[in-house]
């Protein structure tokens, strides 16, 4: 029968770009002794393949298959044990696997356990869930299907045969071949009749039924068997990558270590980007979506609410967090400091060097002893360099704007220009 495994896999984060370990966590077998006790990564039917592919450093290392290494910690053996889940770093991978409910040696998972998973995976945290099933009146591994919103039906024989959204995943074809098809195995195979809302399906069985899917609320891979990872369904003996099951259980690994974080909007200036790469972008503008080639990072010119809907490895769309841009002048008028109204047609007159949001209603300028020498309603040209259409003297002048910003409020602006020929 089965049994549920739980792994958790972290990445650490060195002073590198990228961190050079995988460390992967699962659920200690002691805590259900008895029967199929084998579906973790210290248990009978994973220690033989499963395990020594994983820590063979021509799979994971450096200079391996896929460029990190792999450390494996096992333990979550006793009953609410990982309520400490919580304290885990948000880019760790946690894999739950399949424990017998009805096994009287079974540690149970509190509901206390379940939440406090759950609410770690919510806040990004990596999740492989292989944690559901029943067979007979005897098996039952239906765990965390109630919190997460999937439901399971029995059906034997049945297998992992890739849609489109899992074709283009590492799952399918990732570092360690490409996959057509993988199997369950054992008695308990079957397939979800209800998978969560807001989900792709990744794989499916012969008849189309979702075999493997990405819950895109919480970013968690969910699957049908715990076998499609363990010697039943095909998982060679030893540490090399043999056969396509064997590719499968490999290339989920590099998956879950690939897929992104969930997606946070920080600010430079007036520029916002992201925390990571992703597959696509659609930025936003107060709820309304910014008309732009989409990347990672953005220029806001406006002040408003930003946030970005981005598509992350698996085919999910994930929304940032909004961030409130609300320093960005709106409404603008610059004037230039000198200009030389001498006919050249270089700077001629004395005109805004930038006007936005604005409507000029009059300028009045002095000169140097507070004198009105010049005055104009809704100009065009600020001023020619001409009073009484008499070429005025070289010198510094001073000057009065007055204005309608685009909220119809009044303003002034003042300052000084110093007029050359």
């Amino acid at each position: 029968m089965k049994s549920a495994i739980y792994i958790l896999l972290s990445c650490t984060v060195s002073l590198k770009v990228f961190s050079q370990t995988v460390y992967i966590n699962s659920i200690s077998t002691s805590r259900q002794s008895n029967g199929d006790n084998g579906y973790t990564l210290d248990g009978l039917r994973m220690t033989a393949g499963s395990r020594p592919k994983l820590l063979n450093p021509n799979n994971f290392s450096l200079t391996g298959i896929y460029p990190k290494n792999v450390l494996i910690f096992d333990g979550y053996s006793t009953s609410g044990s990982l309520n400490t889940v919580s304290n885990i770093p948000l880019n760790n991978i946690f894999f739950f696997g399949s424990f017998n409910k009805n096994d009287i040696s079974t540690q149970p998972f509190t509901l206390d356990e379940i939440d406090s998973l759950y609410n770690w995976s919510l806040r990004g945290g990596k999740l492989i869930i292989a944690s559901g099933g029943s067979y007979s009146t005897f098996f039952d591994a239906n765990i965390l299907n109630s919190k997460w919103g999937y439901s399971y039906q029995s059906q034997n024989p049945c297998s992992f045969i890739p849609t489109s959204y899992g074709t283009g995943t590492d799952i399918f074809n990732g570092p360690f071949g490409n996959v057509i098809a993988a199997n369950q195995g054992a008695a308990a195979q079957g397939y979800f009749n209800s998978v969560t809302t807001n989900s792709k399906i990744l794989a499916t069985d012969a008849n189309g039924n979702a075999t493997l899917f990405m819950d895109c609320n919480t970013l968690d891979l969910i699957i049908s068997d715990v076998d499609g990872y363990t010697d039943l369904g095909g998982i060679t003996s030893g540490a090399t990558i043999i056969n396509a099951q064997d590719k499968f259980w490999t290339n989920t690994i590099v998956f879950m270590d690939n897929l992104q974080p969930l997606p946070v909007i920080t600010k430079v200036s007036n520029t916002l980007t992201l925390n990571s790469t992703y597959i696509s972008y659609q930025w936003y503008l107060n709820n309304t979506p910014v008309i732009y080639n989409g990347n990672q990072s953005y220029n806001a010119s406006e002040n408003g609410n930003y946030y970005v809907e981005v598509t992350v490895n698996g085919g999910c769309t994930v929304r940032s967090n909004i961030l409130t841009i609300d320093s960005i002048e709106t409404d603008l008028v610059e004037l230039p400091n000198i200009f030389s109204p001498n006919g050249d047609g270089i700077n001629d007159t004395f005109i805004p060097t930038r006007l936005a949001g604005i409507k000029i209603n009059q300028i009045f300028i002095f000169n140097r002893w507070g004198k009105l020498v010049y005055n104009k309603t809704n100009p065009i040209t600020l001023w020619d360099g001409k009073i009484n259409n008499n070429d005025s003297t070289e010198g510094v002048y001073y000057w009065i704007l007055e204005y309608q910003d685009s909220m119809e409020t009044m303003g002034k602006k003042t300052g000084f220009v110093q007029l050359i020929r």
